[in-house]
């Protein structure tokens, strides 16, 4: 196996010429011998050796030094003194431009190769680590989430294009400065502000970004998360510093957003489908069916020669008609249109409490709200899906509604006394609760479901006002 290539650059031919015949008596190629600076970074052009054997004292105008500093800048190549001159200023000198080695005339040819083998050592492992740094940065780089290392005070040593492009904070800005003044977060329920993520995780001792947090802009805030927060530690295992990965969660929030609005959507218009259908079957009740009866029980007493049995006939006629008109009124409340929502809520309990002999009570707190028919709509068909349950399935004997209104939103509570929701895997789909969830999601609410075997059923739907809504509150 060849060894490497040395160029020789040498005022002093007798020198140049041993080093020559020394090298290549042990295997070296030496690509040449020049006496000047300049004629040296001519040759570096278009040729390239493994390293450079420079003395200090050249012909021309460049002296070793100045030459050096070309070969290492430009060319990166490992350089070597040669030199008689070990004064102080010359020394410090050459320092300056990073030499692998001195050889201070006169020498021995071993000290020529021992100096020569340590260099080019040295120089292949910095190679082998530039290269390797050169890879993991461009990695870095390439990341799309965003990365912010910090040393073990907490200042900023390197962000990637990501994290610069998410904070609006430039790598030399950043530089030495605290995670806290790149990383302004916000957190988005109490406001807390700032909040230092490493400290927190530290204090939880988790090695995630706590959830819930936003970068604090001048002009917005941006969500971050789905982040870690690695510990950076030496060959001794002790602390250096930290590594914050974290994601921007605009484009996924928004995305979710989009997802709930279509959803709203979609389950809105199969709710004012199903409004048209019921108000489709209510009025064929009233109008067919209802009068159907009305003249059956008209004619009955025509047609039924026994008095007492046509009384009896007409009173169950009775019987049929009202009960058409209850389930017609249920099917379509004629009183949501022309009344607000807590007296049909009074009404309901009323009904069902004179028809099914159960304790339905009702109360209000707050100031009336007024709302759209459609708002209406659906906090009645939760109330009455919430008590058809509780009687129903759970066999209560006391239901109570409360509705209050305050600045923020409108709640709806039922409780009662039954045995509770008991969970079911028959493979069925229920259809109650997922309608009064729908409802309420619908309304931009959320609905609250508590219950227990031994002390009932507690549902809570609250909806927020909208900004024009508290103007009519």
């Amino acid at each position: 196996m060849s060894k490497a290539g040395i160029l020789i650059v040498e005022d002093s031919f007798i020198v140049a010429y041993h080093l020559q015949k020394t090298l290549e008596s042990e295997g070296y190629h030496v690509y040449g011998i020049l006496d000047s600076g300049e004629q040296a970074l001519i040759f570096l052009e278009h040729t390239k050796p493994d390293l450079v054997l420079m003395d200090i004292m050249l012909n021309g105008q460049l002296d070793g030094i100045e030459t050096a500093s070309v070969v290492k800048n430009k060319f990166s190549l490992p350089v070597i003194y040669i030199t008689a001159l070990t004064d102080k200023d010359t020394i410090q000198r050459a320092k300056v431009t990073e030499p692998y080695g001195f050889l201070t005339k006169p020498f021995e040819d071993r000290e020529i190769f021992t100096v020569l083998e340590m260099a080019l050592y040295k120089h292949d492992i910095e190679i082998r680590l530039r290269k390797s740094e050169e890879q993991y940065f461009s990695t870095v780089r390439a990341m799309s989430d965003a990365l912010i290392i910090v040393n073990s005070q907490l200042q900023v040593t390197y962000l990637n294009p990501a994290a610069e492009k998410i904070t609006t904070v430039i790598l030399d800005q950043a530089l030495g400065q605290n995670i806290t003044e790149v990383l302004p977060l916000q957190h988005n329920e109490t406001h807390q502000f700032p909040i230092n993520p490493i400290k927190c995780a530290l204090e939880h001792e988790v090695n995630a970004l706590e959830e819930g947090l936003s970068l604090k802009l001048k002009n917005k805030l941006i969500p971050i998360g789905d982040g870690t927060i690695s510990i950076v530690t030496d060959k001794k295992g002790e602390q250096i510093g930290f590594v914050l990965v974290f994601k921007d969660l605009t484009e996924k929030y928004e995305h979710a957003r989009l997802l709930r609005e279509f959803e709203n959507t979609r389950v809105a218009a199969l709710i004012e489908g199903q409004e048209k259908e019921r108000s489709r079957i209510a009025k064929d009740l009233h109008d067919g069916l209802g009068q159907m009866l009305n003249a059956i029980k008209m004619n009955i007493k025509l047609l039924v020669d026994n008095k007492d049995k046509a009384n009896d006939i007409a009173k169950l006629m009775d019987e049929a008609i009202q009960e058409s008109v209850r389930i017609s009124e249920n099917l379509l409340p004629s009183k949501l249109k022309d009344f607000d929502l807590a007296t049909c809520l009074k009404s309901l309990c009323k009904q069902i409490q004179e028809t099914l002999n159960v304790n339905v009570g009702f109360q209000q707190t707050g100031k009336a709200p007024e709302l759209e028919q459609g708002q209406k709509v659906n906090f009645y068909r939760i109330a009455q899906e919430a008590i058809n349950n509780a009687i129903r399935h759970a066999h209560a004997s006391s239901i109570s509604l409360q509705l209050s209104t305050n600045q923020e939103n409108i709640r709806l509570l039922i409780e009662d006394n039954g045995a509770g929701m008991k969970p079911v895997n028959d493979g069925k789909p229920h259809h109650g609760l997922v309608n009064m969830r729908e409802r309420t999601e619908m309304m931009g609410g959320k609905l609250i479901i508590e219950t227990d075997t031994k002390r009932g059923t507690l549902i809570i739907a609250e909806i927020p006002f909208s900004q024009t809504e508290q103007a009519h509150v």
